[in-house]
């Protein structure tokens, strides 16, 4: 246990490591606490970057080993400090001006709070056993494929369930396997932990500057302790880590839209590369975000988003071709059932605005919604406004597309509560910017 949880820490640093190093190459840093605050996006950067790279690999039939996951990060790494150095990016020094004790002080506690709540999770997620249908049928299975035959096993990827769905997360099972020194399930749950931990830094991160910290940290908080996410936080399988790329890349896109760092669009294209190689839901999400983000934008903007978005298009590309040449569905809709449409719209607002399952966060999220709509940045307002809703049309696509599906919230039969995790979750991480709009507008700012 010592030695499996040693590796699979080495091999999140790694990942962390690598991610910065990504961002170094991007924008530089100016001092080790603009290193710290970015530390949670970097470690995001570096899963998504190693998950897209392996993608391509595995479909191009390159072995996957010890040796080449290691020599796969350093040469990540090592690309993000050569653009680094090309680009003359700045290196740290110092730790930045100190900032006024009161805003320290909600840092501070916002920071313990969330720690004492993830080392309670991570002592549940080290002791985890592999209980979800979903994951001892087909995501552990393909990570262990990959692990034990070196690449993607033509039987296993072809006859399990679903198995039109990208390899990128059972790739980091796989990954997670060799640094643990074997196929460990149990200790594997630990792996979403640092999942759980990179998304939280990230998003804390991203919204420094943006948003005063006692309006921050209070939904960070929040949303750690939904019922829903509670229950699902450490099944190895895809759901929240899509989420989290997905909603992290928008964020990205949100505060792009405000001052244009290219750096912004950069990571956000390298997360949402990572989305569509994880789940079939991800190229929905990813297309939402970025139609949203053309939507809002100006047109001399347009450019910089169809290189984005060509991007993540041709990251897909290599796993779709090596699924058509294993005569494997894409898994798009048959069909659709149009007398279904009306019970799909409220079942999905059912399940949105479940307190069972969401607490408050989208009831609160909705009125920041109104709020800023009204009274603070429109522009955002309307960027997040029309996400959601390009998010939920998704669910009621997906219920009214598979007429196989029951019109219920059990996720047995219905998907429908895994898409609703996008919005919830984009709502946690929107929800102090839009108030801090409101705020700062009353304030005359």
């Amino acid at each position: 246990m010592a030695r499996a949880l040693a590796g699979l820490a080495a091999l999140n640093v790694a990942y962390a490591v690598v991610g910065l190093s990504i961002l170094w190459g991007l924008r530089g840093f100016r001092t080790w606490g603009d290193v710290l605050r970015l530390a949670g996006l970097g470690y995001l950067l570096g899963v998504a970057a190693f998950g897209v790279l392996w993608t391509a690999l595995l479909t191009a039939g390159v072995p996957f080993g010890g040796i080449e996951v290691a020599g796969s990060l350093v040469i990540i790494g090592a690309a993000g400090a050569v653009t680094a150095l090309v680009r003359r990016s700045t290196v740290p020094h110092g730790i930045g001006r100190p900032r006024a004790t009161p805003i320290l002080l909600v840092s501070a506690a916002g920071i313990a709070l969330a720690g004492l709540y993830l080392e309670a999770l991570f002592r549940t997620a080290r002791l985890q056993s592999l209980q979800s249908y979903d994951a001892w049928a087909f995501w552990v299975p393909k990570g262990k494929a990959i692990f034990f035959f070196h690449g993607l096993d033509e039987h296993v990827f072809t006859t399990t369930p679903n198995a039109p769905y990208p390899p990128l997360q059972p790739i980091l099972d796989a990954a997670a396997f060799h640094a643990m020194g074997g196929a460990e399930v149990v200790t594997l749950h630990v792996q979403f932990w640092f999942l759980l931990v990179g998304a939280v830094a990230a998003v804390a991160g991203l919204l420094h500057g943006h948003a005063p910290e006692w309006i921050v940290w209070p939904p960070v908080l929040l949303v750690l302790v939904v019922p829903r996410l509670q229950e699902h936080l450490f099944v190895p399988q895809a759901d929240i880590l899509v989420d989290v790329l997905v909603v992290v890349a928008a964020l990205l896109l949100a505060l792009w839209l405000r001052d244009r760092a290219g750096w912004r669009l950069a990571a956000a294209t390298v997360l949402l590369a990572a989305s569509v190689n994880t789940k079939r839901e991800g190229i929905v999400f990813a297309a939402a975000v970025l139609v949203v983000a053309f939507a809002v934008s100006l047109p001399r903007y347009w450019l910089r988003l169809a290189v984005a978005a060509a991007a993540v298009a041709l990251a897909i590309l290599p796993w779709r071709i090596w699924a058509a040449q294993h005569d494997i569905p894409a898994g798009t809709p048959p069909s659709f059932d149009v007398d279904r449409i009306g019970a799909a719209v409220r079942l999905s607002f059912d399940v949105l605005y479940s307190t069972e399952r969401w607490s408050v966060v989208p009831l609160v999220a909705t009125i920041a919604l109104a709020a800023a709509a009204v009274w603070g940045d429109r522009r955002l307002a309307a960027y997040i406004g029309l996400l959601s809703l390009l998010l939920f049309a998704g669910g009621v696509w997906s219920t009214v597309g598979f007429v196989e599906l029951t019109l219920t919230a059990d996720e047995s039969g219905n998907p429908i509560v895994r898409y609703t995790g996008s919005i919830v979750l984009l709502a946690a991480a929107a929800l102090p910017l839009l108030l801090s709009s409101v705020w700062r507008r009353d304030e005359g700012t």
